[in-house]
């Protein structure tokens, strides 16, 4: 994080207004690397930096005249995380075993029980705690196992909070069409479809609504380090010119962009 607090200059002076946060909180890294597979959503990965250093960084973004928006894992846990301890808080199979979302090969995460008020209440708590801390929204990681009237009652909920425009954004053009609490969507189809032919990349991009928010590199797999710019050598600076005189919104990582040593997305908003 400390590395970091020079970041946000730079990003506002290269014309970027919005930056995107992988999850930050605890994991457990005994289990996993993932940002995804959170054990303690009030404390910050010792990694990345505690949280006086995230609220002075958040600062310094908005001072630079940038929001951010933290990517926000609601649907599952850790099993490492101490609500594991409430056993009705989570979905399980017919021996009691807590069990990984359906239909995913998620094995370093369980699945949370939302039809549990408790367990509703509980994440609430956690979007209420990040939003006084600062950030300006949250993307929600696979909003589409979550029940809509549990997403909505959060939403609306930050929304009464909040002072300030929020940015909240899903997964899913299906979903966030049927769900108008939601001003954002990611396009995850986008990078399979420039890997079978830019050319018809380069429509969705033309065609999609104003809502969509375009990535040449896929946003859950930048702590890995994967970077667009190494898969395009020849094609990349094409395709990001093309996304930034497109009507979309559109992300980019730090890696991508300038030092692949780094892995942060910032975001235009048009």
């Amino acid at each position: 994080m400390k590395a970091a607090m020079d970041l946000p200059r730079k990003l506002a002076d290269a014309g970027f207004n919005v930056v995107f946060v992988l999850p930050w909180m605890q994991i457990d890294h005994s289990r996993s690397a993932s940002p995804y597979a959170v054990s303690d959503y009030f404390s910050m990965n010792e990694a990345i930096g505690d949280l006086d250093d995230a609220r002075q960084w958040i600062l310094l973004c908005q001072s630079a005249g940038l929001r951010v928006v933290l990517d926000m894992p609601l649907n599952h846990t850790s099993p490492s995380n101490s609500w594991t301890s409430n056993d009705q808080w989570y979905v399980t199979d017919e021996n009691g075993v807590k069990r990984c979302p359906q239909g995913t090969n998620w094995k370093d995460v369980v699945q949370l029980n939302h039809s549990n008020e408790l367990v509703a209440n509980a994440c609430s708590e956690v979007l209420h705690f990040w939003l006084k801390l600062g950030v300006d929204g949250f993307r929600f990681d696979a909003a589409a196992f979550i029940p809509d009237e549990v997403m909505k009652g959060w939403i609306t909920s930050l929304l009464r909070l909040s002072e300030r425009e929020l940015l909240l954004w899903c997964d899913g053009e299906a979903y966030k069409q049927s769900r108008p609490w939601f001003n954002g969507f990611f396009y995850h189809e986008a990078v399979a479809a420039a890997r079978k032919s830019r050319s018809d990349w380069a429509k969705l991009v033309d065609h999609h609504s104003e809502d969509t928010i375009f990535y040449l590199t896929n946003h859950d797999t930048l702590h890995a380090g994967k970077c667009p710019n190494d898969e395009w050598p020849g094609a990349y600076q094409q395709m990001r010119k093309l996304l930034e005189s497109s009507p979309n919104h559109f992300l980019l990582s730090w890696c991508d962009w300038k030092n692949p040593s780094e892995t942060y997305s910032f975001m235009l908003e048009k």
